[in-house]
Formats: C-alpha cells, structure tokens, sequence
C-alpha cells in the first residue's frame, strides 16, 4: 500500500455543518432540538450551552417545534382550567393593541413568569402565548373522537385524526402528552385506537389546534361497526 493511500478507517468525525437557519448550533443539533422539549441548549454540553440557548430554531415561541406544541398546551390549560386573576388578565387585555400602559411591578411580573408579556426597548409588550390565552378564553371547545394513525416512539409523537377538526388531514400530538392523560403505555398505542379528548375545533390553523383531557374512547354499543350503525 502505497503512503499516499487513504483507504481504511477514520478516527475523526467529520464536523457537522451548520444550521442554515440560525447562527449557533449544527444543522444535526437544531433537527435533534426541534422535536425535543429539551429544545437545543438541552441537548448541548455545558461548556457550549449558553452559546446555544434561546436558539429559535427549537424554540417555543417558533411554530412547529416541539417546545411550542408544549407550550400551546400549558397556556390552553392556564387559560381553561386556572385562569389568571381578574386584575392580572384585564391587564393583559390592555396590552392587545400595543399601546403603551402603565403596568405595576406584580402583574407584570405574574405575565412574565407565565411567558404571556415581556419587556421590549421598555415597553411591555403582549406576547404569542399571552395572544393565544386570550383567545382560548374565550373559544370554545368540544369533545372529539380521535384515532390514532402512527406512533414515532423516537420523535415522541402521535399522527391522528381529530375527527370533529378534521376527517381526513393528521394532527401531530405530543406522545407523553398522549400516554399520560389517557394512561395508555405508549406501547399499547396502536394504529386505529379510538380516543376522546376537548379541542378547540373551530380553529383553521393546526399549530393552534390544542387537545386537552384525552382519554380512551368508551366501546362501541353492541352491534355497532366502524362507520355503521346498528344495523349495520
């Protein structure tokens, strides 16, 4: 074999490229982030997290991403079954049009806590989250049949039908989200399981479509079949 020959194995990892969306992590990074909860700055070394932290490539203010899918949920909960008091939520209120509020120091920092209001070149400013708590408010919500189509044990999500949203277009659902309401293992989460849940069905916009109290959907009545009656 000649000196020059570059057969044979290769002890360094060839570097990962970077992430064509941001300026902090590799493309691989962002990809594992984006479907985690722990988002980016989870999924680094110490030493490099605060270069990756607040990446928004996973972040939960970006459509899409996991830690979104999760922080729709939490707001949708806040809002429906621990709303904010009185005085704190007509303060959100009066941020919806931009305008520039005095705010006191403990509503302010009740907002923050919950991601709902921030603070921009010293101004408060209502946030994506605080926008969809004030709407799911005042949205109603109805219970669903939803079937399930697959199971991604890797990306921890479910596809599903959320038949009142939608007959036919798949929903992505968080899986831990899924397993711990209905508590179904994951393994026994099969391909045409029906579920119940609460959805904000009227919705048009699927990164807005939130489940809330899934559940294992009750056995048909005798007699009855998928798509029949009881005569069918």
């Amino acid at each position: 074999m000649s000196e020059t020959e570059t057969f044979g194995p290769e002890y360094v990892r060839p570097a990962q490229g970077p992430c064509p969306n941001c300026v902090c992590c590799s493309a691989d990074l962002c990809e594992r982030g984006r479907t985690s909860k722990r988002q980016c700055h989870g999924l680094t070394p110490d030493e490099y997290r605060e270069t990756v932290h607040g990446c928004p490539c996973s972040a939960a203010t970006t459509r899409g991403t996991y830690a979104y899918k999760l922080a729709m949920i939490r707001v949708t909960r806040l809002a429906t079954e621990m709303p904010l008091l009185p005085p704190v939520e007509s303060l959100l209120r009066t941020l919806v049009d931009g305008e520039e509020v005095d705010v006191d120091a403990e509503g302010l920092a009740q907002l923050k806590v919950r991601g709902l209001a921030d603070v921009l070149d010293d101004r408060v400013v209502l946030t994506s989250l605080g926008r969809r708590y004030l709407v799911a408010r005042g949205e109603h919500r109805y219970s669903t049949p939803v079937e399930v189509l697959s199971v991604d044990m890797k990306a921890r999500t479910v596809q599903a039908v959320v038949v009142s949203w939608h007959t036919k277009e798949p929903v992505t659902l968080l899986l831990d989200q899924v397993t711990a309401e209905s508590k179904v293992p994951p393994v026994e989460l099969v391909v045409g399981m029906a579920l119940e849940a609460e959805a904000n069905c009227r919705t048009e916009d699927v990164e807005e479509l939130v489940l809330t109290d899934i559940r294992v959907a009750p056995p048909l009545p005798a007699g009855w079949t998928k798509g029949g009656g009881p005569d069918a």
